[in-house]
């Protein structure tokens, strides 16, 4: 069977595969290396687990990512998906990946299931639904996708300045770039805290917005706004997170001109968010 085309979110659904890579090559390592393999097949509702209940009728999507690593024991299993939840030393990881992940797959309208046996591995699988759209629907939605990647005159795009870019999952990174470059802003990226700390040294008072991950390895965000405040001058402060913003709220409250985006986000959502703070909304 061919495989049935899905409404999702292309850099969502990166961002998930990119976290479930990560994850299995993680667990790999300790094993002294492995193997990680990608499937995809077509599937219907009668393949789904039936520990998921409510599920719709139809054809669906299935991707499945295993890999030979280490392997869980039924404890962690239960556990994997909450948020802050992680098997790894401090410092190696927040724990946000693979409740991104489920936050994604929710998002997307599918469902997500894993399987693992300590020594053996782990298998997670995801269906999504596939896109009831007619074949004319889907021509229509293709075309209009085209005319929104097409090259827009100046006066079309959504603003001008430059953007210090601070994301250390690297593929969320040059997604959310290549989306802000297309619509006029210069972007500068930054893979961590202490690299965006050097380009806010050198770029010191050219700065109009500064988009950071909240959580990352060693110097986080609301560390680096401290650090780099005389740098930044007034430039605004977009945080991104899979954390609550409540967590954020003594720096949001600090902060006139700070903002907070939540993940997983939409690259339109980001856009939009970008586009209201350089207007100074």
């Amino acid at each position: 069977r061919d495989l049935p085309k899905v409404r999702a979110d292309k850099g969502q659904i990166e961002t998930a595969l990119m976290n479930l890579a990560t994850n299995a090559r993680d667990a790999m390592r300790d094993q002294g290396g492995g193997t990680l393999t990608i499937r995809t097949q077509a599937a219907e509702q009668a393949d789904i687990p039936d520990r998921e209940t409510g599920t719709k009728p139809g054809d669906y999507l299935l991707i499945e990512v295993s890999d030979t690593g280490s392997g869980m024991d039924a404890e962690t299993r239960e556990k994997i998906f909450e948020p802050f939840f992680t098997t790894k030393e401090p410092g190696k990881g927040t724990g946000l990946g693979l409740a991104t992940v489920y936050g994604i797959v929710k998002q997307s309208g599918g469902y997500l299931f894993v399987d693992s046996r300590e020594g053996e591995g782990t298998t997670f699988r995801i269906f999504l639904p596939a896109a009831e759209a007619e074949v004319e629907e889907v021509q229509a939605m293709e075309e209009q996708v085209a005319r929104t990647r097409a090259p827009k005159a100046p006066a079309d795009l959504a603003g001008r300045g430059r953007i210090l870019l601070v994301e250390d999952e690297s593929a969320v990174r040059q997604i959310a770039a290549k989306t802000l470059t297309k619509r006029g802003y210069e972007v500068i990226e930054a893979e961590d805290g202490e690299e965006a700390l050097e380009l806010a040294e050198q770029y010191s008072g050219q700065i109009d917005l500064m988009v950071s991950d909240v959580v990352m390895p060693g110097l986080d965000g609301p560390g680096l706004l401290e650090a780099a405040r005389e740098h930044l001058g007034d430039a605004r402060v977009i945080f991104i997170s899979g954390y609550a913003e409540e967590e954020f709220s003594d720096v949001l409250s600090r902060e006139q001109d700070v903002r907070f985006l939540p993940k997983p986000f939409t690259l339109p959502q980001l856009a939009e968010m970008v586009k209201t703070v350089m207007a100074g909304g």
